[in-house]
């Protein structure tokens, strides 16, 4: 019983601070708040003194990236607080109402617009988004949109390439000493980010332009970096070329009598032009700075002509009835023999009558330049024009696969680690 004595008296004597505002209340607060507010002139008392406006940034979507034309849209919110100093009140005298939610257009806001839009200077402000009244002067207001800017795009290592896009929100029509911008945090708020499907953002930061360029008007820059989803275009792109690259050089294994060596090195270079064109559709039609992968498909194109002009040569020296000339049999041997260690029953050995005590000494001499030289010029092994071709054949594959093997990866390893020729 006691104790419900003591509950009565303690709700007796607070009753008087416990206060529900009423449509009435409200009603008459925001007539007097209201009432003689001209939202047109600095939310301050003292319009000797400086607006300070704080500004967080926060991106919730990447919407497109036409890399084309530069054009990239940006779904991004801005939390921004200040104090206006006409708009205070004592919560006490209305029903303990301590914020107040009213239009936007009824009160001071600062202008905010974007320098880097697409297609015209766009305000960022958001019509539709309430503004919070608190009683000690404190206004937030959390205005959202999205934004159509252009971004200079730098493809030199398509498809492993970063890129780099400034957006810039600014007061122009302000001073910096009627209104200042300032940041709450260096980084980008992403907690509402979702992700895009060709890029990714590395990273995000917010900066004060007025702290670097004090005669700038009151700005905030936010430099967005975005990472290119390079595995569409590897595996739609880059693995076909490298492939391809490495069947043309194996036109050099086929037999000449088979007749498809060049259609099938036609064909290779052909191939090399339609992936030219599909990347010319997807990267930015620039000289200054140019996609380093054409000058890689430039350089298949050129190393899939020297195989069709080799081919042709083979050809035509593996077609000749002529005798050879000594000069060409010993560069032959030189190359058959010396380099690549073959047998010397790869070529047609004349027939020879010696005695058992010759061919056992000619057995144990292994030094071919000493039986080259013991040989008469009519005796010597039978070296044809189809042996020569064979051998130019070899040398020729040798020679351009290790040209194409450094040159691959040389490439490859610039454009992924970003790094210049």
């Amino acid at each position: 019983m006691d104790h419900k004595l003591v509950l009565v008296y303690i709700l007796f004597l607070r009753l008087e601070y416990i206060r529900c505002a009423n449509i009435t209340q409200v009603e008459t607060l925001y007539t007097n708040l209201f009432q003689k507010y001209n939202r047109k002139l600095f939310p301050l008392i003292n319009h000797n003194d400086t607006v300070n406006v704080s500004c967080t940034v926060g991106i919730v979507s990447m919407n497109n990236f036409d890399e084309l034309s530069g054009e990239i849209e940006l779904t991004m919110l801005f939390y921004m607080q200040w104090v206006d100093e006409r708009l205070t009140w004592t919560p006490s005298e209305s029903g303990g109402k301590s914020t107040l939610l009213v239009p936007p257009e009824d009160v001071w806001r600062p202008q905010l617009y974007l320098l880097q839009s697409f297609d015209r200077i766009q305000d960022i402000s958001n019509e539709s988004m309430m503004v919070r009244l608190s009683s000690s002067g404190l206004v937030i207001w959390n205005p959202g949109s999205v934004l159509k800017i252009v971004c200079s795009v730098d493809v030199t290592y398509f498809p492993f390439d970063t890129q780099t896009c400034d957006v810039t929100v600014s007061g122009w029509a302000y001073t910096a000493d009627e209104v200042m911008y300032y940041t709450t945090s260096s980084t980008v708020f992403q907690d509402y980010f979702s992700s895009n499907s060709q890029w990714t953002l590395e990273s995000a930061s917010v900066i004060n332009y007025t702290d670097i360029i004090p005669s700038f008007p009151p700005s905030i820059n936010i430099a967005l970096k975005l990472k290119r989803r390079s595995d569409f275009f590897v595996v739609y792109i880059i693995f076909p070329m490298v492939f391809l690259g490495s069947i043309n050089n194996l036109v050099f294994v086929m037999p000449a009598s088979s007749g498809e060596r060049t259609s099938v090195a036609i064909t290779t270079y052909l191939s090399f032009i339609v992936f030219m064109q599909m990347i010319n559709d997807t990267v930015p039609e620039s000289s200054a700075p140019m996609a380093y992968i054409y000058y890689y498909i430039l350089f298949l194109l050129v190393y899939s002509s020297a195989i069709l002009f080799l081919c042709i040569v083979s050809l035509r020296i593996q077609d000749k009835e002529d005798p050879v000339p000594s000069a060409v049999k010993k560069v032959v041997f030189l190359l058959r023999f010396l380099c690549f260690k073959r047998k010397k029953k790869s070529i047609v050995m004349p027939e020879r009558k010696f005695s058992n005590v010759s061919i056992q000494a000619e057995v144990k001499n292994n030094n071919f330049n000493e039986n080259m030289e013991n040989y008469k010029e009519a005796d010597s092994p039978t070296v044809t024009w189809k042996i020569v071709g064979k051998t130019f054949d070899k040398y020729c594959f040798t020679a351009l696969f290790i040209t194409f093997l450094v040159m691959t990866t040389q490439t490859f390893t610039k454009l992924y680690t970003n790094q210049g020729f």
